[in-house]
Order: C-alpha cells, then sequence, then structure tokens
C-alpha cells in the first residue's frame, strides 16, 4: 500500500512538473548582425507590439540578413498571451571581442541576463560590432528581466543593469 501510494504520489509531482511552463526559454537566432545597431534592447508584450517592431526592421538599412533574423522569431512561435520576447543588445567597438550570453537565472521572479564582452590580449580590428539575443519568458514565473552587460574591448566596463518589466497578462 505505501509503494502504491509513493508511485502515485510520484506520478501526480512528475505530471505537475511536466505542466508547469518553463520560465524562459532562449530563440536561436543569428547573434551578430549589422542590423542590430537599429535598436535598443526592448520587451515586447504584446502581439501588435511584435508585429509593429518586425515592420519598422522592413524599413532599416544595414541588415546582412534580417530575413534570417525574422524568420527565427516567427519560427519560435510565441504565444504572447502566456509569454513575452525580450531582445537583448550588446555592442562592442572591435569586432575581435568574443561576446558571450550566459545562461539566464531565476531570483524570485526576476530573469537575470548577463552579455559578456572579453577584453583583448592583443590588437582587436576595430570596426563597430552588434549582438543580440532572443529570450521568451513565461509570464506567470516572470515578472522582470535584467540586462546585466559588460563590454569587453581593451578593458571590460560592466554597464548599469536596465530592468525590463514582464506584464502579467497581454493587452492583445
Amino acid at each position: 500500500m505505501k509503494l502504491l501510494l509513493s508511485s502515485l504520489l510520484l506520478t501526480l509531482f512528475l505530471h505537475a512538473a511536466a505542466q508547469a511552463p518553463q520560465p524562459f526559454r532562449i530563440v536561436p537566432i543569428p547573434n551578430r548582425e549589422h542590423g542590430y545597431g537599429n535598436f535598443e534592447s526592448i520587451a515586447l508584450n504584446t502581439k501588435a507590439d511584435f508585429d509593429s517592431f518586425i515592420a519598422g526592421t522592413s524599413r532599416q538599412s544595414g541588415w546582412n540578413s534580417r530575413a534570417a533574423f525574422v524568420d527565427a522569431l516567427r519560427n519560435a512561435n510565441i504565444d504572447f498571451s502566456r509569454e513575452a520576447l525580450v531582445l537583448l543588445r550588446h555592442t562592442e567597438g572591435s569586432g575581435s571581442v568574443r561576446v558571450t550570453f550566459e545562461t539566464p537565472t531565476l531570483v524570485d521572479h526576476k530573469l537575470v541576463c548577463q552579455i559578456r564582452g572579453k577584453a583583448l590580449t592583443g590588437g582587436g580590428t576595430m570596426d563597430m560590432a552588434a549582438y543580440c539575443f532572443a529570450v521568451v519568458v513565461s509570464r506567470s514565473t516572470v515578472t522582470e528581466v535584467e540586462l546585466r552587460d559588460v563590454v569587453g574591448g581593451f578593458k571590460e566596463r560592466e554597464l548599469a543593469p536596465v530592468v525590463f518589466r514582464i506584464d502579467s497578462q497581454s493587452t492583445k
């Protein structure tokens, strides 16, 4: 009887865990793209915001492959009734700087995201490089996304954190 009860409780726990929304997922977009210089980090809380943002990119110059960026975001199948999209931008003064996006961590209801550019040990190419990372967050789990950004180059420099509010529900 104890074994049966334990098995039933474990099954219920695993079922509940499988049903719980993941706090975030990363959308695989091209990480480096000249077109990213056209916008700053942004939280898109509604489908209307998303559609407006995507339409605006068609009028921007400097894109290498806008289609790959747009396709990746559209293929992410974001359910704006339950999720929001956060685009986290990063700029380096040299394309030689190695940039990493660390796995986000959830602290209470705040998703902390860190982008880090490494300091150069030699001369760089001195060409501006724009990066972006896309994170879809669950509205039921995440209320804020904090970007911690470290610019590399010849000396690493931490920028002031930027916090994006995630609305608890979409206003369409």
